[in-house]
């Protein structure tokens, strides 16, 4: 029984842990999402100053402006779907 017990705890405690997991990995799907966004208005030819007001709008005002001088400062070889792969490890790997 005891064992039972442990594990029935132990899939109860999963259950919460499972859902932040599924959270986070969709907010980093997301922000990965708008990074390629932008990284796709760049390459396309917009100007920073349109990819920088989509950030805004999606994110906020002070992270839009960072992305976007981010964004526009990479060398043209950089603009890859590497860059989108590397934003949404590293949002998971944030804590």
């Amino acid at each position: 029984m005891r064992l039972t017990g442990l594990v029935l705890a132990l899939g109860l405690a999963a259950g919460p842990l499972a859902a932040q997991d599924a959270a986070k990995q969709a907010q980093c799907n997301k922000s990965a999402a708008v990074v390629m966004e932008a990284v796709a208005a760049r390459k396309a030819g917009a100007p920073k100053e349109q990819a920088r007001r989509m950030l805004r709008d999606k994110l906020d005002h002070t992270a839009g402006d960072m992305l976007s001088d981010w964004i526009y400062d990479l060398p043209e070889d950089q603009l890859t779907d590497a860059l989108g792969t590397a934003w949404k490890a590293q949002c998971l790997a944030a804590k």
